[in-house]
């Protein structure tokens, strides 16, 4: 697409350090830069590991902030105050040299520095909310932002003639489908089995990789021989995981992160999961039919998330603290004898996507130039 009026147009785009927040972020980049040829795309996050490394790889400009996530006891927050004062002299310096024409903020506590210097400097903003319920820092950037873009359609913060509903972008890598019998052989499994994929979020999740080993321990091997299963473990949680796997008969491959997840998602039939918003609308485009084992921290985002799926019948979902092998089990084995309830959920989920969530957004931005 040629537009005189965005050529050579700078934005600046602020990430949390989760999968949940740079992967809409880099979709819009993506999408912006596949329209526009010579814009000029800058991200911001913080010091992070997994985020430096998924912003790094993606080649656009990156800058990290000196910010620490907030903690618990009262004595962590002084690092956290700290830098988030460092973070926002940080920003400012940042976005006076770049000078960009839009700023977007994706949530989280990175957000909020660079937010306050593109107010300062008089830089139109944007921010985007991926989750049912919106988010502390989008709660307080709201109230100033340019424009608002949400993700789910009946989110009550709709109201507002700032606004916008967008949907929840998500990346080409992740969006893109391919045979699934290619997909099982590319990763060595077999396609004649029940492909099952566990995903504990970009962080890993200890209580979904614990109650999987348990369930499978326990699963009878006729049952075992019929499935196998795809498991993203987190880095932390690889190692004991990869251990269990030895001692346990059943087809598997494990993988501590795994970047291509289109290939997971057209390998599989179900899925066990957090209830991340990017992952979820990813296994909402995929039509995979899910048990969604909510994170119960963090603000309950992801318990809200998965409520909203379960009212339309389009996830299943188990509370972690009630969560037991038991209850996992009783579910796969749901999901197995049932085709037709996979069939009904994976039609229920499609119809919650917004398939043109990136370039809803990149119009929104667009807008803003």
């Amino acid at each position: 697409m040629l537009d005189n009026r965005i050529r050579g147009k700078k934005i600046c785009v602020a990430c949390g350090d989760s999968a949940g927040h740079i992967f809409p972020g880099l979709a819009l980049a993506e999408e912006l830069t596949r329209r526009y040829k010579d814009v000029k795309i800058s991200f911001l996050t913080s010091g992070d590991r997994l985020a430096r490394s998924l912003l790094a790889e993606s080649g656009f400009s990156l800058h990290v902030l000196p910010l620490h996530r907030q903690r618990r006891p009262m004595r962590e927050n002084l690092k956290f105050l700290s830098g988030l004062l460092k973070g926002t002299l940080e920003s400012v310096r940042i976005i006076f040299s770049e000078r960009p024409d839009c700023f977007v903020g994706f949530g989280s506590y990175v957000a909020g520095p660079p937010f306050v210097a593109a107010l300062l400097l008089g830089v139109p903003t944007l921010i985007h909310e991926q989750n049912a319920v919106m988010g502390r820092a989008n709660r307080i950037m709201r109230r100033f932002a340019t424009k608002v873009a949400i993700s789910f359609k009946e989110d009550d913060n709709r109201r507002g003639r700032n606004v916008v509903f967008t949907g929840n972008p998500i990346r080409e890598s992740a969006a893109r489908t391919c045979d699934k019998t290619k997909a099982l052989d590319s990763l060595g499994l077999e396609g004649n089995k029940f492909t099952i994929l566990i995903i504990g979020g970009s962080q890993g999740s200890r209580a979904i990789n614990s109650m999987t080993i348990e369930m499978l321990r326990d699963m009878r091997k006729g049952l075992r021989d019929r499935m196998q299963l795809i498991h993203i473990s987190g880095e932390g949680d690889y190692e004991w995981v990869k251990r269990a796997y030895e001692d346990i008969d059943i087809g598997y491959r494990l993988y501590p992160f795994f970047r291509d997840m289109g290939t997971l998602y057209s390998a599989s039939d179900i899925s066990i999961s957090r209830a991340g918003a990017s992952v979820i609308y990813e296994l909402c485009m995929h039509r995979i039919p899910s048990i969604l084992i909510p994170y119960p921290f963090a603000e309950s985002h992801q318990v809200q998330n998965a409520g909203f799926l379960a009212q339309r019948e389009a996830a299943a979902v188990i509370d972690e603290n009630r969560c037991s092998k038991a209850s996992l089990l009783k579910e796969v084995e749901r999901f197995i004898d049932e085709k037709e309830v996979r069939k009904s959920m994976g039609e229920k989920m499609a119809a919650l996507v917004a398939f043109d969530a990136a370039g809803r957004l990149a119009d929104e931005v667009s807008s803003l130039l």
